[in-house]
């Protein structure tokens, strides 16, 4: 049996086009849910629109304020139920608190890990993400990149057993979708970074920024973004609940242009050409930057001053079939 590791929003429209796959060739596998993202909003919703089976097994109790008393409350929770699951092997997804805390946990019991999206590289070791990967990077058994410059960070790291160029689940996940063209001149934003939201003074800058720029501005706020804007007001910003995925993925490729700093953001905005700012000053996709729409833009006050960016970016094996190409690989490890 495999057991997926989920926690927190970016992992649920991965998981669902792999879970599927391993489903339709008949692998053993149960999903755990580290209950990182506890709120609705932020996870459950995701699991019913998606139609991701209902986790086997859901960790209770995971809270910390610190990444290391979340890292460590998940580590102790998810030791013991390795020890008592006995699995195959765990899949663990992109770069969150969640995915180190399992691969720590299973690497000291022997357990293989399987890593989906392995070798991102941003090169800013400021971010708690960037040390997320590369560790998981390198106590991964099987790596599986979404790209071929993620496949060079990894050789130039000296890992290059048992890594292989699978493509994007997420992008698996946005071509099972029927979206329409119904454009809209609004911008769309989001921002759950710690850099640009933990600091009050840095959050209000950017949206007094944002407002400055007299567009229509639809921003679905992470929930403890909502608590630090404390029903601020703002004339051009909308600030509303978390969309759920199908309705993020459908104001996403209607608006007019969106910002953000997520990593997944840059691939989605890139495959359905609606062009991004992200605020930041790094990124781990630089593809997206190279070839697609994204523009990286640290100072919020120059958004106004950035050319928008169009593209037909279509890198290789982002074509709806890299669950199978995964599948291929686990289905040999049985």
């Amino acid at each position: 049996m495999f057991l997926h590791i989920v926690g927190a929003r970016p992992n649920f429209p991965k998981v669902k086009p792999l879970m599927e796959e391993m489903r339709k060739n008949n692998i053993p596998q149960k999903l755990l849910h580290t209950g990182q993202h506890y709120d609705y909003l932020m996870s459950k919703v995701f699991f019913n629109e998606l139609d991701i089976p209902v986790p086997d097994f859901h960790l209770e109790g995971i809270v910390g304020k610190t990444h290391a008393e979340q890292t460590g409350n998940m580590m102790i929770e998810l030791e013991k139920a390795f020890e008592s699951l006995k699995p195959k092997g765990i899949i663990v997804y992109g770069d969150i608190n969640s995915t180190l805390s399992a691969s720590l946990a299973a690497v000291k019991l022997h357990i293989p890990i399987i890593h989906i999206e392995s070798g991102l590289r941003s090169f800013d070791r400021k971010m708690p993400e960037e040390i997320n990967r590369i560790l998981v990077d390198h106590m991964s058994n099987y790596l599986f990149c979404i790209d071929s410059a993620s496949v060079d960070n990894l050789k130039n790291e000296g890992i290059t057993d048992g890594v292989h160029l699978s493509g994007n689940l997420m992008i698996d996940t946005l071509r099972m979708m029927d979206l329409e063209d119904n454009p809209s001149d609004s911008v769309l934003m989001t921002l759950h970074r710690p850099s640009n939201v933990d600091n009050k003074n840095k959050l209000f800058k950017i949206l007094n920024d944002v407002n400055l720029l007299n567009e229509k501005v639809l921003f679905p706020a992470h929930p403890r973004v909502s608590k630090m804007i404390d029903n601020q007001q703002f004339n051009n910003i909308k600030v509303i609940e978390p969309m759920s995925y199908k309705d993020f993925v459908k104001n996403l490729k209607n608006c007019k242009y969106a910002i953000s700093d997520s990593g997944g953001v840059q691939c989605e905005s890139s495959v359905l050409n609606t062009p991004l700012i992200t605020l930041r000053d790094s990124s781990e996709h630089p593809d997206t930057i190279e070839f697609g729409t994204n523009t990286l833009c640290l100072d919020s006050s120059e958004i106004k001053n950035i050319k928008l960016k169009y593209s037909n970016y279509s890198p290789k094996n982002w074509d709806g079939k890299s669950a199978k190409r995964i599948v291929e690989v686990i289905d040999g490890l049985l």
